[in-house]
């Protein structure tokens, strides 16, 4: 498995690449930079990650979260915000258009919506499981849920569409 990203941090573009080369070991690549990791998940929903090779006596705790135009990483005691690029911002896996699509592969925790549903922007309406984190993904505006194409407990690739909201008419004063 390989999930590429590209988020905005600093006001610079950078590409994100983790990719899945056994067992608990993976590679990530930010930008030019590589490491390899043996990643174990936590309780808490965190990830320890234990470098490989010449700096393996580094280790380290992750956190990740959605927000609303990408995502908050917490990693060794230090938060970072990545935005995504403003042509794929939206809620948590959501876009403008009301697609919610899945942000990688993985499992299909819980749907939260069926169609006919009125939704709220930030209200969360599917949570996908996925590099050992719990993703909640919204649509990104408000409106009626038309079609619902995920299934709990079913199995989701990268980009997937999983929820479609139509947006609500737009209030005149």
């Amino acid at each position: 498995m390989k999930i590429t990203r590209e988020f905005v941090r600093d006001g610079k573009t950078v590409a994100v690449t983790a990719e899945h080369i056994d067992g608990e070991h993976w590679r990530v690549r930010i930008g030019d930079t590589v490491h390899d990791y043996h990643a174990k998940a936590l309780g808490d929903g965190g990830l320890r990650l234990q470098s490989v090779g010449e700096a393996a006596d580094r280790a380290f705790v992750a956190y990740g979260a959605p927000l609303a135009k990408g995502y908050m990483v917490r990693v060794d005691g230090h938060t970072h915000t990545l935005e995504a690029p403003a042509a794929r911002r939206g809620g948590g896996g959501g876009g403008s258009d009301g697609t919610v699509r899945a942000p990688m592969t993985g499992t299909v925790l819980d749907v939260l919506c069926k169609a006919g549903d009125t939704v709220a922007a930030d209200q969360t309406l599917v949570v996908v499981s996925a590099m050992k984190m719990e993703h909640k993904l919204t649509a990104g505006i408000a409106g009626t849920v038309r079609k619902v194409a995920a299934n709990k407990g079913g199995q989701v690739e990268q980009g997937a569409e999983l929820v479609v909201v139509d947006a609500a008419p737009e209030k005149k004063p």
